[in-house]
């Protein structure tokens, strides 16, 4: 498996964390959004095991293009097929949660799914407030 294919293991990670360059519209605030940097990790971790990109997305300080949010869709249906199943089994560990309404968070994704065993991804996510909310502003993998 390609070191590639190891990120694509964290796709749903990845969704939570995806920010595009360029251009990019601000999402705005809506009554169900995280307001704690542990409310933002819960928040991702949660959309990271539902594969959920729209959620993953409404984390983020800025979306991403349309585009962007197509590539990683593409993304998790290949690290499906890599798993052979619609729900790969990966486990998300949050630690060193700093800072209440902005502040980072570090995030390991692992998996012993077949296809996926022994794959590993580990990120620092900034978190800012932005109008009343915490969201993913940026993020650096390990």
């Amino acid at each position: 498996m390609t070191n590639k294919t190891g990120l694509i293991v964290a796709g749903a990670l990845a969704a939570v964390l995806l920010l595009a360059g360029g251009v990019t519209t601000l999402v705005l605030a809506s009554a169900g959004d995280p307001t704690t940097v542990a409310g933002v990790a819960e928040a991702a971790v949660e959309a990271a095991e539902d594969l959920d990109v729209e959620a993953g997305v409404d984390l983020l300080c800025e979306a991403p293009p349309a585009e962007d949010r197509r590539d990683l869709e593409r993304l998790i249906e290949a690290a499906q097929e890599e798993a052979d199943t619609e729900d790969p089994d990966v486990d998300y560990e949050i630690s060193n949660i700093v800072g209440d309404s902005a502040g980072t968070f570090d995030v390991r994704a692992t998996s012993d799914e077949d296809g996926l065993s022994g794959e590993e991804l580990s990120a620092t996510v900034q978190v800012e407030e932005r109008d009343g909310r915490s969201c993913i502003s940026s993020y650096d993998i390990d």
